[in-house]
């Protein structure tokens, strides 16, 4: 119930032990790769060029089916920015070439995804439902584009529920894409 109340969210062995009040993180570790090797959950750990920073941050965690998160997830609300966020992490592993991440900027801005193909960051995503107020747009922007500049990308993508643009911020390349249109893209 806990992950599934937390799909797309960053957690932690040991504050997940705290909360469910399991005292050995060796057990909680072995729990999560049971629920990994039966696919019911996938993680997406932090990208980092050092393999001993992505062992030691903290991961996301995603569902094989969004219809857990609907049926058996405690939510006061649909949280539809988690759905799409689940719905784009399936899409990209499907894709066997890819190898999904997440990101944090030097200022500590999170970056939804970070696509690596053949040992080279190919593409940044974005996800976020409703972009329906300038403070949201700005700070999916600013992390996108600080990423970008991080990790010499020259073009990210913000997957939203509608809006379909590019956008040009510090020499960079901002493509929105509606979900719909992005998954039909990417089959």
């Amino acid at each position: 119930h806990l992950l599934l109340s937390n799909i797309g969210q960053i957690y932690s062995l040991k504050n997940l032990s705290k909360t469910i009040e399991i005292k050995n993180i060796g057990t909680i570790k072995n729990y999560l790769q049971y629920l990994e090797n039966s696919f019911l959950f996938f993680k997406a750990p932090l990208f980092s060029y050092s393999y001993k920073k992505q062992i030691y941050n903290p991961d996301k965690i995603y569902t094989i089916d969004i219809a857990f998160f609907h049926n058996i997830a405690f939510k006061i609300s649909d949280n539809i920015g988690s759905v799409y966020e689940n719905i784009v992490f399936l899409q990209l592993i499907r894709n066997m070439n890819n190898e999904v991440f997440y990101y944090k900027t030097k200022e500590n801005f999170e970056i939804d995804f970070v696509i690596k193909k053949k040992n080279k960051v190919s593409s940044l995503i974005q996800v976020c439902y409703q972009l329906n107020n300038a403070k949201i747009i700005e700070r999916e922007e600013r992390a996108l584009v600080a990423g970008m500049e991080e990790l010499g990308l020259k073009e990210g993508f913000i997957i939203n529920e509608d809006i379909e643009k590019v956008e040009e911020r510090s020499n960079k390349k901002i493509n929105y894409i509606p979900l719909w249109k992005w998954l039909l893209a990417e089959e």
